[in-house]
């Protein structure tokens, strides 16, 4: 053993493995070397009500939430609430304190330094020797002693804690009664959280650990799109659309994550409203950044001159089947989809041909601003959409400025008009092939 780390993966093993009493006495070696370690104290509790310690257990939960939630660490706090919840219904009254330091309108939010997470890169003397496991009637009652001892766990706390994403917009009333749908997940390394294609019915926040983020490719294989830790907030989008899984998430390490179920949600909360306006503008935001960082549009520019572009844009909600842009009418400005999916369609006679299906990030109406022609296509939301517009006016001022972006609107709209030409040919030489073959039979 080389660091505590190498104890604490150690412990995680036994702990998997079911050795519950090898576990604790890990947990508590790390501990004893480290007080303010998060991890080691929040497991000592784990091992204690896996041995069936359940009032030991739940003396270190408490002791555990209560430095958590006063030291900034609020989703922490919130994995030891929902265990001792579980265990006693009638300590639901811890979310009460939890919610009366970070529920908004709260004097205690702001900008203000926490005790972070312990290093486990630390290094152990060479002739450092874990020892025996000592009997169960011994290492128990000292477990619950050091995991609920915080005189040496750096407790200072302080004066302002940082808010919680999404959930500080709440009253304190609603913030409690949201908190109570929540459901604790606890994972092993590899394990599918989420999987691409599947219908989204909840969303998750990462109380501990970190998971990836990952996306089938066309060709086989999944490339990784991201790596999120604590505090991060994934499956969102289940609760404001019923699109499903965009790509799939696994846990890359041990970790709590808070689920929120949709219909529990609904069902439990008195402030439906007030959750959905503070969700959605959530969502709007991380959509917002999600486009502004991919793309293409935006990537001419510095990030100053992304925001103040985006600021330009006005934001509608559009309904399922909506006509947004309507062929053979005068171009009216740019058009990019920041969320839900759009058909687009040529009228070719008396038929109706679909060029393409539109999703989030791609832009539409640029045609008609590269030549002044009316709209060579219509299109239609395919789902509920959100679609973010541009004044033809503003759009003139921006390419004047920055030439790269009218290179791009052009060269799109130029291969826009190719595909629409071979999709119109190929859907032709299928009609005169139907024609013969009625000749034949």
């Amino acid at each position: 053993m080389k660091t505590l780390g190498d104890i604490r993966a150690r412990a995680d093993s036994e702990l998997y493995a079911g050795r519950y009493l090898e576990a604790l006495h890990l947990y508590a070696v790390v501990l004893t070397l480290m007080p303010h370690h998060l991890d080691a104290r929040l497991r000592v509790a784990d091992a204690l009500l896996a041995l069936g310690e359940i009032q030991r257990a739940a003396v270190v939960y408490t002791a555990f939430a209560r430095h958590c939630a006063n030291g900034g660490h609020p989703l922490r706090a919130l994995v030891a609430i929902k265990v001792l919840t579980t265990l006693e219904p009638l300590l639901a009254p811890l979310l009460r304190s939890l919610s009366d330091l970070y529920a908004r309108g709260s004097t205690r939010l702001g900008r203000g330094i926490r005790v972070a997470p312990s290093d486990e890169d630390h290094v152990l003397p060479d002739d450092f020797s874990i020892g025996a496991c000592p009997p169960r009637d011994k290492l128990a009652p000292h477990a619950e002693r050091l995991g609920a001892d915080l005189s040496r766990a750096g407790q200072i706390y302080p004066e302002k804690l940082p808010p919680i994403p999404l959930f500080s917009e709440l009253e304190a009333s609603a913030f409690e009664r949201v908190l109570y749908t929540l459901k604790l997940r606890r994972t092993r390394p590899g394990e599918v959280i989420v999987a691409e294609g599947e219908p989204g019915h909840s969303f998750f926040v990462i109380a501990r650990g970190t998971v990836a983020v990952e996306k089938h490719l066309a060709q086989g294989g999944t490339r990784r799109l991201a790596t999120l830790h604590e505090g991060a907030i994934f499956g969102e989008m289940a609760l404001v659309s019923a699109s499903p899984r965009t790509a799939s998430v696994v846990a890359a390490s041990d970790c709590d994550l808070l689920e929120f179920d949709r219909e529990a949600l609904a069902a439990a909360s008195h402030d439906v409203a007030t959750v959905a306006a503070a969700l959605d503008q959530f969502t709007r935001e991380r959509l917002l950044n999600n486009l502004l960082a991919t793309a293409p549009l935006f990537r001419p520019l510095d990030r100053r001159q992304r925001l103040d572009l985006v600021r330009r844009f006005t934001a509608h909600d559009v309904a399922a089947g909506v006509t947004i842009l309507e062929e053979g009418t005068a171009g009216r400005g740019l058009f990019l989809l920041l969320s839900g999916e759009v058909d687009v369609s040529k009228r070719d006679g008396s038929e109706k041909v679909l060029l393409a299906t539109l999703g989030p990030g791609e832009l539409f109406g640029e045609m008609s601003l590269t030549t002044d022609e009316p709209t060579s296509a219509s299109v239609t939301a395919a789902t509920q959409s959100t679609v973010l517009f541009l004044a033809k006016e503003v759009f003139e001022r921006l390419v004047e400025a920055v030439p790269e972006i009218r290179e791009y609107v052009r060269d799109l709209a130029e291969e826009r008009r190719m595909d629409t030409r071979l999709l119109l040919e190929a859907a032709w030489e299928d009609e005169e092939l139907a024609e013969d073959d009625g000749v034949l039979i």
